[in-house]
């Protein structure tokens, strides 16, 4: 995988539970405001759960657009009931990419699949 910087890299090595976007370049970079949104959705639950480190590649799917997102998380956990999304955990980068590339070039699920 290739890392916007060493900082986003270090985070996935070893930091804390995180979710990782593709820049426009196809490097990974830490996504700071939807893995505060995880963090902060798990701390309101009963009782408040910290996410475990779980590294995967994931699709999500937008429920109202049908849009889809190629994630890189650190934490599955941070994506668990999420109001919006529809999860997709893939056997790995290779996966996601080939299951990302077979949506054509609007990333978009027909609604109803």
């Amino acid at each position: 995988m290739r890392w916007c910087s060493p900082f986003d890299a270090s985070m996935a090595e070893g930091g804390p539970p995180a979710i990782f976007l593709r820049s426009p370049e196809g490097d990974w970079r830490l996504e700071a405001d939807l893995t505060r949104d995880g963090w902060e959705r798990l701390r309101r639950r009963e009782p408040p759960l910290t996410p475990a480190r779980s590294p995967a590649h994931v699709l999500v799917i937008d429920r109202a657009t049908g849009f889809v997102s190629w994630f890189y998380v650190t934490g599955l956990d941070l994506l668990l009931d999420h109001p919006r999304l529809e999860v997709q955990v893939c056997e790995g980068e290779e996966d996601a990419a080939e299951r990302h590339r077979a949506l054509g070039p609007t990333w978009v699920v027909p609604r109803g699949s």
